[in-house]
């Protein structure tokens, strides 16, 4: 396999996530002239849709661990903040809208979501994007030991990305905290895609796992490279990881 790379500002949980959140930013009602924040930013793609959604009239708060990647203009303020140690931007009722992308493990996700409602203002939409639990589905590969492989791999990615516990960042029971926590409404959109191998969703694969490979302990060189073989196969056909997006109102 010729070795593949990630673009150097795009990290693998954008990859996965950024066309969920694009999809699906049409049901959070954002109009020019409000306020919105968005956590974990990562190279400012959504950042700058988000920019053109409230115009020159809004403001965009983009907070990532990283923001070497995020560039400020009248419409957009960075903050550099590391959910697990920083408290995020803004105070009470501060945001009409607050996007937020699962980008990996966090120390206490609850008392995040808990700041991220507080900063919202009454009638706000909270969004969440994650990748659930949900086992990955091999429907055809050149053999049994090839499916079984394709499947360790996608299990050893995700536990890469989400943590040993496989958790994610947002808590399993997010919509109880959520309407605990005074949002109502709240809706759930989940999907999975198919993937050819060759395809776009199988390159996105194997460009991950040669991004991760270092990290990716119990694997071989062998069993990498012909992951990726794999992925360039037109005879492999998978499910893709599930994606989810939440969303709620704060009661006015």
């Amino acid at each position: 396999m010729t070795p593949t790379s990630l673009p150097a500002r795009l990290g693998p949980t954008h990859q996965l996530l950024d066309s969920t959140i694009r999809t699906n930013l049409d049901r959070l009602d954002i109009t020019p002239g409000q306020a919105v924040l968005e956590v974990g930013a990562g190279p400012g793609e959504i950042t700058a849709h988000l920019a053109t959604l409230v115009g020159p009239d809004g403001s965009v708060t983009a907070v990532d661990a990283d923001t070497s990647h995020l560039a400020p203009t009248h419409i957009i303020d960075i903050y550099r903040r590391d959910p697990n140690r920083d408290l995020l931007p803004g105070t009470t009722d501060s945001y009409d809208h607050i996007v937020a992308r699962w980008h990996g493990p966090l120390r206490d996700p609850v008392d995040v979501v808990q700041q991220m409602i507080a900063r919202l203002r009454p009638g706000g939409t909270l969004a969440l994007a994650t990748i659930t639990p949900t086992p990955p589905r091999i429907y055809r590969a050149p053999g049994a030991e090839d499916a079984d492989l394709i499947s360790d791999v996608m299990h050893h990615v995700r536990r890469a990305l989400v943590g040993s516990d496989g958790a994610g960042t947002w808590t399993s029971d997010i919509e109880t905290l959520l309407l605990e926590s005074g949002m109502a409404g709240h809706c759930v959109h989940t999907g999975i895609e198919t993937w050819t191998g060759g395809g776009p969703g199988c390159r996105l694969l194997a460009d991950i796992v040669t991004h991760l490979r270092p990290t990716l302990t119990g694997l071989t060189d062998s069993d990498i490279d012909r992951f990726g073989t794999l992925m360039a196969d037109p005879g492999v056909l998978l499910a893709s990881y599930e994606r989810q997006f939440i969303h709620a109102h704060k009661a006015a």
